[in-house]
């Protein structure tokens, strides 16, 4: 009799790794609602897509992924993500622990700003967002550890009177290979923030602050092409410095 309870065992665990990896992927998604709405799911939780996927009412479009098994004995939940639009897209792989928040590694996108939710995007601004990111770590929705960059291309905006700004590159450092400074820190996540060509001449620096905060500074310059109507809304930063260019200060929480 007690040569069946070892094969019993050994059934039963058979049998639970069976249904976990054939776990319909509707099954775990329906668990998660409302804040997670999901269409036409197929595949299972290891493997599977969704035509549409929907987060806090924000839809991100149709998403595939590759559940990781290994990390899931670390107590971590690691997968191979990407997100398809009509008008762009998102493929990273994400992590998630009890622990340590939500970390992207090789995350590549393209978006259209329209993509974002209006509270990180007000004004009616336009244009299209680039990331490529080696590593970007979340606490509680903000970001507190990033390294690559992010691009914005032909910014255009505000609503009222829309001009095209230009387009604009923030790079972030890793943490190793900052001087004098730490990417992750008690001053948060900091970046180099240069134009790609328009109207603006810009060079500073955007902090992510903890609390929410951000801090962008440093100085612009309108250069020759730029709209008179534009040139002359930097003279309200105030005096010119030595070359032209005017220092700058935009902050607030989001």
């Amino acid at each position: 009799m007690k040569r069946i309870w070892p094969l019993l065992t050994l059934g039963v665990v058979a049998y639970l790794v069976f249904a976990i990896v054939t776990l319909p992927a509707n099954a775990v998604l329906s668990r998660l609602a409302p804040r997670v709405n999901a269409a036409g799911v197929e595949g299972s939780l290891w493997n599977g897509r969704a035509q549409l996927l929907q987060v806090a009412n924000i839809s991100l479009g149709s998403a595939s992924w590759n559940l990781h098994v290994l990390p899931l004995l670390l107590g971590r939940a690691q997968a191979d993500v990407k997100i398809t639009r009509s008008d762009g897209f998102v493929q990273t792989t994400v992590t998630a622990s009890l622990f340590s928040g939500l970390r992207f590694d090789r995350t590549t996108a393209s978006l259209p700003l329209a993509a974002l939710p209006p509270a990180v995007v007000p004004g009616g601004w336009r244009g299209t967002l680039n990331l490529k990111l080696q590593r970007l770590v979340l606490d509680q929705g903000w970001p507190v550890q990033a390294a690559g960059t992010v691009e914005a291309l032909e910014l255009t905006g505000p609503a009222r009177q829309p001009h095209n700004m230009g387009s604009y590159k923030v790079t972030f450092v890793e943490p190793a290979a900052a001087t004098g400074s730490k990417t992750r820190s008690g001053n948060g996540v900091s970046g180099a923030v240069v134009d790609l060509g328009g109207p603006l001449q810009v060079a500073g620096t955007l902090q992510l602050k903890p609390e929410r905060q951000y801090l962008l500074q440093g100085n612009v310059l309108a250069r020759p092409s730029a709209p008179a109507s534009v040139a002359r809304t930097l003279q309200f930063l105030g005096p010119p410095e030595a070359d032209g260019s005017r220092q700058f200060t935009v902050s607030g929480t989001l």
